[in-house]
């Protein structure tokens, strides 16, 4: 193996909003020597495929003991890092060797050494060996087999299952996204006559919704989201992505002890922690809800991640979850960062880096 471009991304500037494409984060092309490059007991990674989340605008604020709770804050003129897949090229581990496939948490470049330099590590890194059957593609494992497919399993599962067989009315908002089609879809197995309601953003992302068989998809650009849940409600749980008015849209349709799985705030993650305003607090006494707040890997919802393969893996090669991806290369990672807030993205945003995915 010969000394090689890496192509690395960089973050290089705090946003004050939104994440700006060549500003943000900046690609710039290296040299490794895979043959010879240390390894200091750990492995060489060729990255295949890298993950863009909307969590990620969380981690381009100022570093603060509130939010490190949340997720570690990325570091200036450090690679960006992200839940991806690669192949390891390399090993001094007994516990990896050459040509495995495995799923983690790695640098943004072509080519990565795990564990990264001491300077790099946080409590969200780890890289860990999977099983992939040859006919789902390496990408799949940065989406519905991977973080947002994962993110939907567990929390739909622990808080969300056993209420949906028994309930009518489900509704998803930000239903297009990764985490959003897959909740559509998994409420529908656990419960094949529930009533399932989506919003999303775009005549694009409402033909999505349609296609995976949601009986009611609200385009919030262009309709009342209260008028709509209010004529096919009440809602018997409601899996929150956005917060802000289409959370208190939905809280005044609940019905009486529902629930509410708290899983995301796009409308305010670019406001660098000024948070969204809440009008309809009240609702949740009034009405009885239990609100369901969790991150991947904490809390109550851990208990279902040892299960995520074994039960998610069939429904996906029996196309009962399914999976659309919006690729983007290395060099676009700011495009892809910045998609996923802007709405621009149809399907999982992926950043591709080898031709493996």
């Amino acid at each position: 193996m010969p000394v090689v471009k890496n192509g690395t991304v960089y973050y290089v500037q705090q946003p004050a909003d939104l994440i700006v494409p060549g500003e943000t984060v900046k690609y710039v092309e290296e040299e490794i020597d895979l043959d010879n490059v240390p390894l200091n007991g750990g492995v060489l990674l060729k990255t295949v495929a890298l993950s863009s989340d909307p969590y990620m605008r969380y981690r381009m604020r100022e570093p603060d003991s509130a939010r490190t709770t949340f997720c570690p804050v990325l570091k200036l003129n450090k690679p960006v890092d992200n839940f991806g897949v690669a192949t390891v090229l390399r090993s001094e581990d007994p516990n990896f060797k050459a040509g495995d496939f495995v799923d983690g948490f790695i640098n943004f470049q072509e080519y990565s050494i795990w564990p990264p330099p001491a300077d790099q590590m946080h409590f969200l890194r780890y890289i860990t060996k999977i099983d992939r059957p040859a006919s789902i593609p390496a990408s799949v494992y940065t989406g519905t087999l991977g973080l947002a497919g994962k993110t939907g399993f567990i929390a739909f599962d622990v808080f969300g299952k056993e209420k949906a067989k028994t309930s009518k009315t489900v509704f998803v908002s930000g239903g297009a996204g990764a985490v959003g089609t897959f909740v559509c879809e998994y409420a529908k197995i656990c419960n094949p006559n529930i009533k399932v309601i989506a919003s999303a953003g775009s005549p694009e992302k409402i033909k999505i919704l349609k296609d995976i068989g949601v009986d009611v998809a609200i385009n919030y650009k262009e309709e009342d989201v209260e008028k709509v849940l209010r004529e096919h409600g009440p809602i018997d749980i409601y899996w929150d992505n956005v917060a802000g008015p289409t959370l208190d849209a939905a809280l005044v349709n609940m019905n009486s002890q529902g629930v509410i799985i708290a899983c995301g705030a796009i409308s305010a993650a670019s406001k660098n922690g000024e948070g969204s305003a809440v009008k309809h607090f009240e609702e949740i006494f009034e009405r009885s809800l239990t609100v369901h707040g969790f991150t991947v890997g904490t809390g109550p919802s851990a208990a279902a991640l040892p299960r995520f393969y074994d039960v998610v893996t069939p429904l996906f090669l029996e196309g009962k979850i399914t999976s659309r991806e919006h690729r983007f290369t290395l060099k676009q990672t700011g495009e892809a960062l910045a998609s996923v807030h802007l709405g621009s993205n149809l399907g999982k945003a992926v950043i591709v880096v080898s031709e493996d995915a």
